[in-house]
């Protein structure tokens, strides 16, 4: 028999929920820089658009695992 503890019954959704809305956060951002007619939000990293274009997907990702994970005890 397994046992699985509250926590690890909790991170089934949630992981799955943030594996879901992840990709959802590149589409967001390039769709917002193709709006402005910007090609890189800036030049921190050359070649690579800055830190904000590495790391868009897991903004967006965080805030909505933020949210769901504020409705679990």
């Amino acid at each position: 028999m397994v046992r699985l503890y509250l926590f690890q019954i909790q991170s089934i959704p949630l992981s799955s929920f943030a594996s879901i809305m992840g990709p959802f956060g590149g589409f967001f951002t390039s769709g917002f820089k193709r709006a402005f007619k910007i090609k890189d939000f800036a030049n921190t990293i050359p070649g690579h658009g800055g830190i904000m274009d590495r790391f868009d997907c897991q903004y967006l990702m965080a805030t909505f695992v933020n949210v769901i994970a504020s409705f679990i005890k």
